[in-house]
């Protein structure tokens, strides 16, 4: 099983929160229709840091008025009623609260997801895809929407023509401790934008984090972290007898690579 990364949107303005993150538990429904799809949820808090999420689903629609017993290749009539639902399919999520990382276990169910947090907390939702390639993303994109990149005083910072050096001159005040900047553009082309973003790539070893969000042909944005290396996490876990995992042992897995150093 492999995790896929993504960034968690509240209304297009900020980063989904530890608050928001609570909301979801408390208010969230525990079963419900999406589509012709029904879904039973499991929703908490662990260690005031990550929302986890393991939900149980299948096809509600589709019946078969009879099944095939697999020793004699016979038909029977199917003991399960069409009111009834065998919720075969897994899926599961979580968001660290710390890093403001969303990582899935299956992106087809994204659509869901979205709409599920959306209901839960009564405000637009938005998950953006993380790339790891400046090519990559620049090739799946049409125009840049914002820059947002922080940096602490280092060496490496104060280098000359780095960013601290030059507001400290700007302002005619001391270098500061620590910088963060937000710049917005009204749909910059990716061309004139790619120096950029590329002159930050290679100065990426200056910044605590940077973070370029842009949007494709369908107005659909996307996010591109320096920091994020990996595209999926990949999770060692064994079905049992009957095709499932233990959400239990998935959960356990994945936020013990969460909680590994170089995610803390």
């Amino acid at each position: 099983m492999h995790f896929k990364t993504y960034r968690l949107y509240v209304g297009g303005l900020r980063e989904f929160d530890l608050s928001d993150a609570c909301a979801v538990v408390d208010k969230a429904t525990s079963e419900a229709f999406y589509g012709k799809y029904y879904y039973t949820i499991h929703s908490e808090i662990v260690d005031h840091r990550f929302l986890w999420i393991s939900v149980d689903y299948d096809d509600a629609l589709s019946f078969r008025s009879y099944v095939v017993d697999l020793r004699d290749g016979s038909r029977q009539d199917n003991p399960r009623q069409k009111t009834q639902i065998e919720p075969r399919q897994q899926f599961f999520a979580c968001y660290d609260t710390d890093t403001k990382y969303l990582y899935l276990s299956d992106i087809n169910r994204r659509s869901f997801l979205n709409q599920y947090l959306s209901e839960s907390l009564g405000k637009g939702i938005q998950i953006i895809n993380v790339y790891s390639s400046v090519d990559e993303f620049c090739q799946r994109i049409r125009t840049i929407r914002e820059f947002k990149f922080s940096q602490v005083d280092n060496l490496l910072a104060r280098t000359s023509g780095s960013l601290f050096t030059e507001v400290g001159n700007v302002m005619g005040l001391d270098i500061p401790e620590s910088l963060q900047i937000k710049i917005g553009y009204n749909n910059l082309p990716v061309h004139q934008a790619r120096p950029l973003i590329e002159r930050l790539m290679r100065e990426r070893d200056q910044f605590e984090s940077v973070v370029v969000i842009g949007c494709d042909d369908n107005d659909v944005e996307h996010s591109f972290d320096f920091s994020s290396i990996l595209k999926s996490i990949p999770i060692s876990a064994v079905k049992d007898e009957n095709e499932h995992f233990d959400p239990e042992e998935i959960k356990r897995e994945l936020l013990k690579y969460l909680r590994s150093p170089q995610n803390v």
